[in-house]
């Protein structure tokens, strides 16, 4: 015999078994309808999941008020063909089967006449059964129509396995989570079944049920079943454990009571309910607490936190650092994935991208934690434009100092070379050689140190490349604003070292944006121990050069906003490539 404690808890678990999957169910049916409405075959899952809410609530009225609940638990009942169908339908379409149309209307009209049928001549009747105030029982017809409901949930299972069995990747694992989630279902609703067969047991596959929910969620979460961002997927999960939470609370602090037994009187009852309701709310508060905390971690921000972000952020050397230290933090505090919401800095304005969506909370957290950010970027904005400030002092000391060289040694090389003037044919020759590579270094060097000061024009790429005496391979109308000089001097010089180095010189350029232009050579390429410092004054790739024009070249693209780099392009041992910041 069973003691009347264990009666309470069978019957108490029965109860909250029921209640919390046909709130979860809900919960999942409104979360599907409102955050995934745009995702193919949402609707149906939408069907599918309001059928096992009320499927549950069809098996838990007669459970709480006995007979009474006939009416309604009878019809509920006799409408569990239609979300079978609406499942039969949804994995056909995942499946992506070429015979989805004719399935569906097939499955449609199928239990559509079974539920006609049973709300025709009836599916059953509650009767009272064990320690329960009643049972849904089917008459033949009831039976039909469970076999009907079954035999298509069965068909979408099949259907289901086969996907999991056939595809790989993540359309194999979305498969398999809901199935093995719809299969803990099907197992559970065996329990129901108890009475009818005449078994005399506690239905314990029924508590199986909120597994089903947990696993279904777990699918859609884990697996990205529907395209929902983070804080859809974190919302669905917080509002399951809240509802998990929600029936133990009441479970456990009904518990007493079901097994003290009804007070006498009306003031006792009373005070027994309100007690009860206390004892819930109070064990409700932290169950709710560990949720928050498990769903939407860092949802509180101390100085110890700000401090020690501050020291993080610190580290960031240039503006790449400090945006990969902030999304790396960002996502430790918050426990967001890779491909989650995040942020983006872009000189010293810091922008929150995917947050409209979370919870004032974690909101905040992001917004404090920006702001610190933005602080950090502007500290190295004055950084930058200190250093910036610095080296146009150097560089104008420079210019200066190059000047007065240039001038103190022009005119004696001028009056060497006319000194020369007496001498044998080979010694002139060797005379004028050097001078002009003197002059050719001192023309250098006043353009790297002079202020490259350009005034942008909408050119035409192909009319100024045409003149370089090269292959060219650059869109008749392609266009750039650039100082027409200036540009002219950086393509010479990229053209010159070429054609030092190598038989054949081509010019590539793209549209964009933003616009590039490639200056390729056949020659025996970079050395990997200057490819790094290849832009640095005097640093050369050929015997006999200055060191200065690839410099200039980076000077002059620094003037347009703009870049030169190395680039690849097959056939071509070196290409330097300009990159143009303002361009159309």
């Amino acid at each position: 015999m069973l003691s009347t404690m264990d009666i309470a808890v069978g019957f108490f678990a029965y109860i909250g078994a029921l209640s919390l999957t046909a709130i979860a169910s809900a919960l999942l049916a409104l979360f599907v309808a409102l955050r995934a409405r745009a995702v193919p075959g949402s609707t149906l899952l939408a069907v599918f999941l309001l059928g096992v809410a009320l499927w549950s609530i069809a098996q838990v009225l007669p459970a709480i008020i006995g007979p009474a609940a006939g009416p309604v638990s009878t019809t509920l009942i006799a409408l569990s063909p239609l979300p079978a169908a609406g499942f039969v339908h949804l994995a056909f379409a995942f499946a992506l089967c070429g015979a989805l149309r004719p399935v569906a209307i097939a499955a449609y009209a199928t239990a559509a006449f079974t539920t006609l049928i049973g709300l025709i001549f009836g599916v059953g009747a509650v009767v009272p059964w064990r320690e329960f105030p009643g049972m849904f029982v089917p008459s033949t017809i009831g039976w039909c129509v469970l076999a009907i409901a079954a035999i298509l949930s069965i068909a979408g299972h099949l259907r289901l396995a086969q996907t999991w069995r056939e595809q790989d990747g993540q359309h194999r694992r979305q498969a398999g989570a809901v199935f093995v989630s719809s299969l803990i279902g099907l197992v559970a609703l065996t329990g129901f079944a108890f009475p009818a067969l005449g078994i005399d047991a506690y239905p314990w596959p029924v508590l199986l049920l909120p597994f089903y929910s947990v696993a279904l969620v777990y699918g859609i979460v884990r697996h990205r079943f529907m395209a929902a961002d983070v804080w859809a997927r974190r919302g669905l999960v917080w509002l399951m454990l809240v509802a998990g939470a929600g029936a133990a609370s009441a479970l456990i602090a009904s518990l007493p009571l079901a097994l003290a037994g009804r007070p006498a009187g009306l003031f006792a009852t009373w005070a027994a309910l309100a007690a009860t309701l206390a004892l819930g709310l109070a064990i409700l508060a932290p169950l709710k607490r560990l949720a928050d905390r498990i769903v939407f971690p860092g949802g509180r921000i101390s100085e110890a936190d700000v401090a020690a972000w501050r020291d993080q952020l610190a580290t960031a050397a240039d503006e790449a650092a400090l945006v990969d230290v902030a999304r790396a933090l960002l996502r430790q505090r918050l426990s967001l994935p890779v491909d989650g919401p995040t942020l983006t800095v872009d000189g010293e304005v810091v922008t929150l991208t995917g947050w409209d969506d979370a919870p004032i909370a974690t909101r905040h957290v992001a917004e404090r934690f920006a702001g610190l950010v933005t602080e950090s970027a502007r500290r190295l904005a004055v950084a930058r434009k200190m250093v910036e400030t610095e080296r146009e002092a150097r560089l104008a000391e420079l210019g200066a100092l190059a000047t007065t060289v240039a001038h103190d040694l022009r005119n004696p090389l001028g009056i060497v070379q006319m000194a020369a003037t007496g001498a044998s044919p080979e010694i002139r020759s060797e005379i004028g050689e050097q001078v002009a590579r003197m002059n050719h270094l001192v023309t250098d060097i006043l353009d790297y140190a002079r202020a490259w000061t350009i005034v942008p024009q909408p050119l035409i790429v192909a009319d100024l490349v045409t003149s370089l005496g090269v292959e060219v391979h650059v869109p008749d109308s392609l266009m750039v604003a650039a100082d027409r000089h200036a540009l002219l001097r950086a393509l010479t010089n990229l053209v010159d070292n070429g054609r030092a180095l190598g038989t054949r010189v081509a010019i590539f350029a793209e549209v964009g944006p933003p616009v590039t232009i490639d200056i390729c050579d056949d020659g025996p390429g970079i050395p990997p121990e200057i490819s790094g410092s290849l832009f640095r004054p005097f640093v050369s790739r050929r015997p006999g050069g200055t060191g200065l024009g690839l410099a200039i070249v980076r000077r002059i693209m620094e003037a347009h906003g703009g870049s030169v780099t190395l680039a690849e392009r097959p056939g071509w041992s070196t290409c330097f490539r300009l990159t143009f910041g303002a361009s159309r």
